[in-house]
């Protein structure tokens, strides 16, 4: 997510246009990495420096801590910081999660892109917000408020 505004559909007067201010500033961006399991209705959110092994790994830790008593399998998409050495290692040490791979350009496959359509609609559409740890608030404020059953039901469960 950056500091741009994501516009969508809005009510405004007749004949006058919808405005949200910006500062158009598009080099900076919030790295989120998430995790839902639906058929418990939890999920998980965490800010990272970067999109990369390193914050894949920790969010790998957070999800094992917060999973308690299950066996986890944790379908990902194919890029390249869910893949390598350090990654295998933290599966081999850590025996209950299992990584699944799916395929290319199938974001419809994996639940957690539902979640982060849905993040982004209730909490930054149309909005302007003035830095990340803004939007950063705003993300866990909305994640926060939802039920279990709204989880399910953004992950297509009944």
């Amino acid at each position: 997510m950056t500091l741009h505004p994501r516009l969508s559909r809005g009510w405004g007067k007749i004949g006058q246009r919808l405005r949200i201010p910006t500062t158009s500033q598009h080099h900076k961006r919030l790295n989120v990495f998430g995790w839902v399991a639906p058929l418990l209705g939890k999920m998980g959110v965490l800010r990272c420096p970067k999109g990369n092994r390193e914050s894949f790994l920790a969010c790998l830790s957070q999800l094992y801590r917060q999973i308690q008593g299950y066996q986890i399998w944790l379908y990902v998409d194919v890029a390249k910081w869910y893949k390598g050495e350090e990654v295998w290692s933290f599966i081999k040490t850590h025996n209950r999660i299992y990584l699944e791979y799916l395929p290319p350009y199938q974001p419809g496959l994996n639940a957690q892109e539902r979640v982060w359509r849905q993040v982004r609609y209730e909490a930054t559409t149309n909005r302007w917000f003035e830095s990340l740890d803004m939007i950063w608030k705003i993300v866990q404020d909305t994640t926060h408020s939802w039920t279990k059953v709204k989880l399910k039901h953004l992950c297509n469960i009944s």
